[in-house]
């Protein structure tokens, strides 16, 4: 549903600051962000994008608690305003040398490291990672394009086993992470859901030494609905294979994810991957740096030939960043990107103002 006035937004904000003055302990928790960033890229085009979140969490005893997260936001690539809902789950919670956690209903994503940069506050950089965002190139004729790992919150159930040294997980969805759905699609958005597919994802990762951690996924289901393209006739799965990995010392932080997806289409199997590494180097007690290369590659149908023809893309990002308070953070940096096709890269200077807060 786009709206031409963030009112969701307002609503967090009241809503945080009741919880706020509240002087006695509450089952009631609110964890608020909010973004606004500017980019000017080497043409003189400038994007400004703005991101109004909360997640609110209500305990309601005996391991059960109801989860919502409800979030604003300003496209910067279109201007669009957009209201959803990215997460309405019931989890539960247990505990103990080895921890249990289950979630149902419209629950966080259960693939990938990406999603979790999708709050301003925890992404080192300006932008998230581009792969959750931009559309592989065609691989249907007229039809709907995929990402390679998307900003994924699906209806389904999510149960998670941990212990100091390993977690392991298994999730069923209702879509593919190569298509995202929203919970409010308007036609005016030019946003479409996908029909529901039924996904299966395992995934885990070990810890071998504190600060260290390697994890894996592997998640099997349709993607492509029959007749959602002139040539396809039947329904297409797709299989998507991600590895991570996250390293903290002291002062520095280290990040990297592996996605490979293998879809297939009316035109035979395509495969198309990707990789990001990110860094962050705490300069001094205010101040720190982070950076990001990312890489993918993808075959675009040849719809003369019905052939596939290899394409990839390549971005840079740098920033400096500056805690101006705990809960506010000023970033400015740099940014390159090389799209799918091109003859060369694109060049941006980019800033940010990111504030958090927690309420209980």
């Amino acid at each position: 549903m786009a709206s031409r006035v963030p009112l969701a937004g307002v609503i967090l904000m009241i809503a945080a600051t009741a919880a706020a003055q509240e002087a006695h302990p509450s089952a009631i928790a609110i964890d608020t962000s909010a973004e606004t960033d500017e980019a000017i890229d080497q043409n003189g085009n400038r994007a400004t994008g703005v991101l109004l979140d909360a997640v609110v969490s209500l305990g309601l005893g005996h391991g059960f608690e109801a989860i919502t997260r409800p979030f604003v936001q300003r496209l910067a690539t279109t201007g669009e305003w957009n209201t959803q809902v990215w997460v309405a789950a019931l989890r539960y919670e247990r505990p103990g040398p080895i921890g249990v956690r289950v979630d149902g209903g419209l629950i966080p994503s259960p693939v990938g490291y990406s999603n979790l940069m999708l709050r301003p506050h925890l992404n080192p950089t300006i932008t998230p990672p581009i792969s959750m965002f931009l559309p592989l190139p065609a691989a249907e004729p007229a039809g709907p394009r995929a990402t390679l790992l998307g900003a994924l919150y699906p209806m389904g159930v999510n149960a998670t086993a941990s212990s100091p040294w390993w977690d392991a997980r298994i999730a069923v969805t209702d879509t593919s992470p190569l298509r995202p759905r929203r919970v409010f699609a308007s036609d005016d958005s030019g946003f479409r859901n996908p029909p529901r597919f039924t996904n299966l994802a395992v995934g885990g990762g070990i810890t071998p030494t504190i600060g260290l951690r390697i994890g894996a996924s592997f998640t099997r289901g349709g993607w492509l609905k029959a007749g959602e393209s002139a040539t396809n006739a039947v329904d297409r799965t797709a299989t998507v294979v991600t590895v991570e990995t996250e390293y903290s010392v002291r002062y520095t932080k280290v990040a990297g994810e592996w996605t490979h997806d293998a879809l297939a289409t009316s035109n035979g199997n395509i495969r198309a991957s990707g990789w990001y590494v990110q860094g962050q180097q705490t300069l001094a007690p205010r101040w720190f740096a982070a950076a990001r290369v990312e890489h993918m590659d993808a075959p675009v149908l040849v719809v003369a030939s019905s052939t596939f023809a290899p394409l990839d893309y390549n971005g840079t990002e740098e920033v400096i960043g500056f805690r101006l308070t705990p809960g506010i953070t000023i970033r400015a940096g740099h940014r390159a990107r090389e799209p799918f096709g091109a003859p060369s890269y694109l060049h941006a200077a980019t800033m940010s103002v990111v504030w958090w807060q927690r309420w209980k």
